[in-house]
């Protein structure tokens, strides 16, 4: 079956080139050959990890990207089996961008609020920001920091650039050869887009009589480069000069965060760790499941704090009757100087179980009364 070829020219997006959209390009297609070409400025973020997804599960997809390729358009390319790129093309890459649309007059308190609302947006972007990094560093096998670096950088990439991060697969040259820079409409719609403007190129050429034009953009690449070469040299020396225990607490695990995590290691960036939701997720369980047993241990200390009290209480009357009893330690030993005090007294008979080495006694001296001279008498007559 003959490749079938999509094109993507446009925003990425509900109105435009919509995951829908996609689906309905690809159905029908199973694993036969798909070539998609891509030259966008990017959109929805949603949309573009949709179809990032549709062009993975498909299996058989190539990206041909031409112009100027960024933002979300890089992130579907990366779904796709190959990428290849227009040698006079440009791609991009940026952190996750969101609307911000305030103003008018305020009190402090409305401040207040709009600053805890940009607050959550900020910290929403950063997820959003750290999940797109992690897809270009599966791709080119760079580092976290130095992907999120350049997403932070903001740089048009020249195709042999894009291909050197990894980004793409081969750089083709194309039958029919432009020059996207001097297309004026094309920069315009680039800056109208918040996007930084396109490296821009200007010659002169020279006539017989005048020397030759200076070349403005490699003179540039120049003053850049060198300026980069030193940027790094002073950043190694930084790191040289800075003490150990700064770079071990970038490196420092929580083996108790890891364990409730089920993770061996976090990732971090320079701004810091980010947990996903299912992790969030993971802590909020556990911290549930601590908060319940704290519960139930202070339920059950409350309960024995109970039970003292009311033992106590019991005690207090029979306490009350000798020293002997106040100062028995336990129950049983209290029994037995109740008894000991009860044996004590007169034809009285021990109260409580006793005992075969206990004496039997029915509390009458029957030895007394036998001997009265009048039961002797009776006895004597009968």
């Amino acid at each position: 079956m003959a490749t079938k070829t999509i094109v993507i020219d446009g925003p990425i997006g509900q109105y435009s080139f919509s995951k829908q959209f996609m689906r309905n390009e690809l159905a029908g297609q199973s694993k036969n050959p798909v070539l998609v070409k891509i030259s966008s400025l990017g959109g929805s973020v949603d949309d573009a990890l949709n179809i990032y997804d549709q062009f993975v599960e498909h299996g058989n997809v190539t990206a041909e990207l031409s112009a100027f390729v960024a933002s979300s358009a890089t992130l579907i390319s990366l779904g796709a089996k190959t990428i290849r790129m227009n040698e006079n093309s440009f791609y991009l890459i940026h952190k996750a961008m969101n609307w911000v649309d305030e103003w008018g007059s305020m009190n402090e308190d409305e401040i207040d609020t709009l600053i805890a609302k940009l607050e959550i947006q900020k910290q929403q972007l950063a997820k959003i920001t750290l999940q797109l990094a992690k897809m270009y560093v599966k791709k080119t096998g760079k580092t976290l920091d130095e992907i999120i670096s350049l997403m932070k950088q903001e740089t048009w990439l020249t195709a042999e650039e894009a291909k050197q991060w990894g980004f793409v697969d081969e750089v083709f040259i194309p039958e029919v050869a432009v020059n996207y820079l001097d297309n004026l409409q094309m920069v315009a719609m680039i800056t109208g887009n918040g996007l930084p403007d396109p490296p821009r190129k200007k010659t002169h050429k020279a006539s017989a009589n005048e020397p030759a034009a200076l070349d403005e953009e490699t003179f540039f690449d120049r003053i850049w480069n060198k300026f980069k070469n030193k940027q790094k040299e002073e950043t190694k020396a930084e790191i040289e000069t800075t003490p150990n225990t700064k770079k071990s607490e970038m490196k420092k695990q929580f083996l108790n965060v890891n364990s409730v995590l089920k993770v061996d290691k976090l990732e971090s960036s320079g701004e810091g760790v980010f947990l996903n939701e299912t992790q969030l997720e993971l802590f909020e369980n556990r911290l549930s499941q601590d908060q319940q047993i704290v519960a139930e241990r202070d339920a059950a200390i409350a309960e024995r704090d109970t039970a003292r009290t009311e033992l106590s209480n019991a005690y207090n009357p029979f306490d009350a009757i000798d020293a002997t009893i106040a100062s028995a330690q336990t129950p049983e030993a209290k029994v037995l100087a109740i008894r000991a005090l009860l044996a004590k007294k007169p034809s009285v008979q021990p109260a409580g179980n006793q005992d075969k080495s206990d004496p039997i006694s029915d509390g009458v001296e029957w030895e007394v009364i036998n001997n009265l001279p009048h039961n002797k008498q009776v006895d004597q007559n009968s």
